[in-house]
This record gives C-alpha cells, sequence and structure tokens, in this order.
C-alpha cells in the first residue's frame, strides 16, 4: 500500500474480532494452534507510530515540567489515538474523539472516587457499572478496538491512586491535553504528500462512518457480561486481599469481544499466557532502576511494539504493554517492591480470566446464531 493512511475497506472492521482465530461462531472450545496464530501485519507500523508519539510527547512534557507522577492521568487520555486504526482519516478522527471524551470521563471519575476516600468495593461496583456501559456504546458506535477495555483500565487507575481535590483539577487537564496531542496525531498525516493525495478523494473527506445493523442481542450479553465478570472478579480479588483489584476486572472484560466463544477463550488464553510473560520482562525491567528518561524511552518503545502486534497476535502484545502498566508505578520515584507487585498482578490476572472463562461458558448458548440467522 503506497498511500499514507488509505486503508483498505473493511480493514477496521475486522478488528470487531479476534483475527487470531477463525473458528466458527457455533463451537465452544478453540483449537490450540489458535493461540499461536498471527494476523497480517496490515501497515500496522503507520498507528503503531501514532499512538507511541502519542503516549510518549505527554511523558517528555511531564518530566520536563518535573510533574511525572501525573503520567497515569496523561497515558490515558493519548490512548484514543489507539481508535479507528483502519478507517480513513476523518472517520478515525471522529472515533477518536467519541472514544477519547470517554476516556477523559473515566480518568476524572476515577480521580473523584479516590479523592473522596469511598470505600474499595464502591470503587469495585462503580468500575463494574463503567465496563457495562461502555461495552454498550462501544458496540452501538462500532468503536474499533471493540470492549471497555481502556475504560475500565483509565478508570480503575485513576481510582486507585492517592489523590486530593487539586488532583481532580490536574486530571481536568491533563487528559484533555494529551487527547488533544493525539487527536493532532492522527491528522498530522495530512501534511505529508501522501496524506494530501488521500485527503483527494471522497472517501478520504468523508467524516461519517456508513451504517451497519447493530446486533441487540449480541450487545445486550457483552454488557452484562463485562459487568457481571468484571464485579465479580473485583469482589474476588478483594475477598482475597490481592492488590488493585482493577487488574482482575480488566483481565475479565478483555476476552469479552467478539461473537463467538471460541475466540474469546482464544483471547483468555493470551490475557493469562501474554501477562504472565510480561511480568517477568517488567521484573527485569524494574530490577535495573532506570531513571526517569530511560523509562520513558523504554515506555514509547513498548507502546510501539505493543501496537504493532495487537490486532497480529494479541498475547504476544501483551508481552510488551504489561511492563510498561507496571512500570508506571516506578515514575513517581517511589520505591517498588517488585516482587510483590508481579506476585499481585499475576494473581488478578488468574483471578480475571478464570472468572469470565466460567462466565462465558455459562453463556455460551445466548451468543450462538439464531436458527433463522443461519438459515
Amino acid at each position: 500500500m503506497k498511500q499514507f493512511d488509505v486503508e483498505r475497506p473493511g480493514r477496521a472492521e475486522r478488528e470487531d474480532r479476534p483475527i487470531t482465530t477463525t473458528t466458527p461462531t457455533h463451537r465452544l472450545l478453540p483449537h490450540p494452534r489458535d493461540l499461536v496464530r498471527f494476523g497480517p501485519h496490515d501497515g500496522a507500523h503507520r498507528p503503531a507510530a501514532r499512538v507511541a508519539v502519542s503516549v510518549l510527547v505527554p511523558l517528555v512534557v511531564l518530566a520536563t515540567i518535573g510533574h511525572v507522577e501525573w503520567a497515569p492521568y496523561a497515558v490515558f487520555g493519548a490512548f484514543a489515538s489507539a481508535f479507528g486504526r483502519g478507517l480513513p482519516r476523518f472517520q478515525r478522527l471522529e472515533m477518536q474523539l467519541e472514544a477519547g471524551l470517554v476516556l477523559v470521563a473515566c480518568v476524572v471519575l476515577g480521580t473523584v472516587l479516590a479523592a473522596s476516600s469511598a470505600p474499595v468495593w464502591l470503587l469495585v461496583v462503580t468500575i463494574g457499572l463503567v465496563a457495562g456501559l461502555t461495552s454498550a456504546v462501544s458496540d452501538l458506535r462500532r468503536w474499533s478496538p471493540p470492549g471497555p477495555l481502556f475504560f475500565v483500565f483509565g478508570l480503575g487507575v485513576s481510582a486507585f491512586v492517592p489523590a486530593t481535590a487539586s488532583t481532580v483539577a490536574v486530571a481536568g487537564v491533563v487528559a484533555p491535553a494529551s487527547l488533544g496531542l493525539a487527536l493532532l496525531a492522527s491528522v498530522a498525516g495530512a501534511l505529508l504528500p501522501a496524506g494530501r493525495r488521500a485527503l483527494a478523494t471522497a472517501e478520504g473527506r468523508r467524516w461519517r462512518r456508513g451504517p451497519r445493523p447493530v446486533d441487540g442481542r449480541r450487545t445486550v450479553v457483552h454488557a452484562a457480561v463485562c459487568l457481571v465478570a468484571s464485579i465479580a472478579a473485583g469482589l474476588l480479588s478483594l475477598a482475597l486481599s490481592v492488590e488493585s483489584p482493577y487488574w482482575a476486572m480488566v483481565s475479565a472484560v478483555v476476552p469479552v469481544v467478539g461473537s463467538a466463544t471460541a475466540g474469546q477463550l482464544v483471547r483468555a488464553g493470551h490475557r493469562l499466557l501474554g501477562t504472565l510473560v510480561g511480568v517477568a520482562l517488567a521484573a527485569l525491567l524494574l530490577a535495573w532502576h532506570p531513571g526517569v528518561a530511560a523509562l520513558i524511552l523504554a515506555f514509547g518503545v513498548l507502546q510501539f511494539a505493543t501496537e504493532l502486534l495487537i490486532v497480529r497476535n494479541y498475547g504476544l502484545a501483551l508481552v510488551f504493554i504489561t511492563p510498561m502498566a507496571l512500570g508506571m508505578r516506578a515514575l513517581g520515584g517511589a520505591p517498588v517492591d517488585v516482587g510483590a507487585l508481579v506476585a499481585a498482578r499475576t494473581a488478578d490476572t488468574a483471578i480475571g480470566v478464570g472468572v469470565v472463562v466460567v462466565v462465558l461458558l455459562a453463556t455460551h448458548r445466548l451468543r450462538r446464531p439464531r436458527p433463522e440467522a443461519a438459515a
């Protein structure tokens, strides 16, 4: 593909399901080889570069002004750049703005909850409700990547980071500013010759995505599974006194995207296995005790690698995104108990994956195609 940012029709739509499996939607269990199957590269370096720049620039700015402790608020605003890959520029921008505003709202809500010293069980229930709501909105608005992952993660991190009333104002400024930078990075390619050629086409100038039928039953089931599985995982993590139950909740919502139970189970396997390898890599990174500059540079590389692989093989992508997620704690300069952190994340991941697998198996029949649809 010679033109910058001119993607083949339908590429973004393929993100509505894991491309690592071709298992029919009626099958319950996947084939083991689905765990190691790779999708095509499909120009992944372009969105990977956009997302890496969108995440890296705010971190550099915060380090420059001496406030790297604000990094979580900046990162989740920047994650809007991950949406709409494969879409023409203006349609991508529309999706990123929609999802980005919801991300900012989740970050601010989480910071408000943290500043209010709300009980942990209330945080878990609130995150679960947001998981169900954003799952439904994502399906209805056809966001790509689908599902509530980013919103649950952003709300969870913000709710569990210590905050005061002044921190709420910080989150309310940093997250939208980071979103703005992400949107600028998304349209920057229009300055290049290939980008201008893309804008000269009717598809390149079109703002709205074409209509597509919405599967109401699938939307409701997805939302219900995300709600139930995330709250159950969070409360179980809390009952077992595992640190940061939001991590278990994130792991519980990740596999829900897609309509085939077999594909969802593959994604659950990816979540577990990829995290296990990723926490080992995180332990090596944190044991090195890198400075802020080295850590930010490592985050940029890890984010780029993640976006290169996220659609091709989710499990391998997790190997790279997990060290970044865990390494955020080290940015503030506070000492990190690497062993305890790795153990907690491993336990939370196992809890979340275990819970969602049970829920997915229990609701398998609800996602099977209707007889009239198959006819």
